[in-house]
């Protein structure tokens, strides 16, 4: 049995949080813009934190490279990185762009050997293939469901797990830099720094003449009431609660196992979409769910 405080249990919380959520986010993205989506559930996700991190009283002076780490991260990937993830699940659902996150733990595998000397066992590196192949099951299901792969709807979604990746080493960096630093308190931070990303691109759609197409307020208001409530309900649960066990993760566990589980997103958000009827039951789901299974058993018990 996992340990309260595993992070791996704590991956899998902020995955079934995210899971959940991201087919709103999707519905969203497509009803209005990927890009406000990723305004409003970021904008949602700093006023809870801001909110948790003030009552707790949790803020500590920080070093400027601290600051400056965490405050990138938020920028490269919540605001750009996930404006490319919103923009994949317009275009190919979230199951099918939760796919290409299968690969992310060799990414950062790779990186944090380098940058941080993680190392992997062989047999978590196996447990990451297995999951890595079940990314790819359900990659196959959909595209011979749908007859093509989305390339450039795959392309964004690449560009989201890259930038995603490039976050998730500075915030490393960060918390080995500041042991036992709360992740609210890192994660106002983060936030932060995706709201300046949304802020400098309302100012230069001013300016400039390039339009976005980015309204931060006005698509909320012309949402019916019950979709304004269920917009930033989403945006807190795939946001405010999945960040908050995320980078907990983060800051304890192995980043190459922890993503291993995180990235298996798909499967969850396949298995939402086939509940509710959006997707059949095909033979493909299954040897996707049983990868992950062994994958995910062979992660917790090594």
């Amino acid at each position: 049995m996992l340990p309260i405080q595993s992070p791996l249990l704590y991956a899998l919380g902020s995955n079934l949080s995210f899971a959940f959520a991201s087919t709103i986010y999707a519905d969203f993205a497509k009803k209005v813009s990927p890009i406000w989506m990723n305004f409003h559930k970021s904008l949602v996700a700093w006023i809870c934190f801001i909110s948790v991190a003030s009552l707790l009283s949790l803020y500590i002076p920080l070093s400027i490279f601290s600051l400056v780490a965490f405050f990138l991260s938020g920028f490269l990937g919540l605001f750009i990185g996930d404006t490319f993830l919103l923009k994949a699940f317009a275009e190919l659902g979230s199951g099918r762009t939760l796919m290409v996150f299968g690969f992310q733990p060799l990414i950062l595998g790779a990186s944090s050997y380098f940058l941080f000397d993680e190392r992997i066992s062989p047999i978590k590196f196996l447990a990451i293939l297995f999951l890595v192949g079940c990314v790819f099951s359900f990659s196959l299901e959909s595209s011979k469901l749908k007859g093509h792969w989305g390339v450039q709807g795959l392309l964004f979604a690449f560009a989201g797990v890259l930038l995603d990746a490039a976050g998730l080493l500075l915030t490393r960096y960060g918390f080995n830099e500041n042991v036992g630093i709360s992740p609210f308190y890192v994660n106002v931070i983060r936030t932060s720094g995706a709201i300046f990303g949304f802020a400098c691109l309302f100012q230069l759609q001013r300016i400039s003449k390039f339009n976005f197409q980015f309204s931060p307020f006005k698509p909320f208001f012309a949402l019916t009431p019950k979709d304004r409530w269920i917009a930033s309900l989403a945006g807190a649960l795939g946001t405010f609660i999945s960040l908050s066990f995320y980078l907990h993760a983060v800051q304890i566990g192995n980043l190459a196992s922890v993503s291993a589980v995180a990235g298996t997103s798909p499967v969850l958000a396949t298995l939402i979409e086939t509940a509710r009827g959006r997707r059949p039951l095909t033979p493909h789901l299954l040897v996707g769910a049983t990868l992950f299974l062994i994958g995910f058993l062979i992660l917790t018990l090594a």
